[in-house]
């Protein structure tokens, strides 16, 4: 199974609408750039996403990593 890249908007509707463990079903592993992480879970606190995708990352199968190239982001 495949890793995938998402950005903040994918994460917060999938759990939005309680579908967030729906991209563990396509992806081995869901890969999130340290800024997606500060957006949706610690300025989200206590929004849609915030809690899932922490408890994703405890799980393990979503994972923060920084961009090889920052100045292309």
């Amino acid at each position: 199974m495949s890793e995938a890249i998402s950005d903040s908007s994918t994460l917060i509707h999938s759990a939005g609408i309680g579908r967030l463990e729906l991209l563990k079903e396509f992806y081995a592993r869901i890969l999130i750039a340290p800024g997606v992480w500060k957006e949706v879970v610690e300025e989200g606190h206590g929004r849609s996403g915030a809690l899932e995708v922490r408890k994703a990352y405890n799980l393990g199968w979503v994972k923060i990593m920084a961009p090889a190239n920052e100045s292309v982001v």
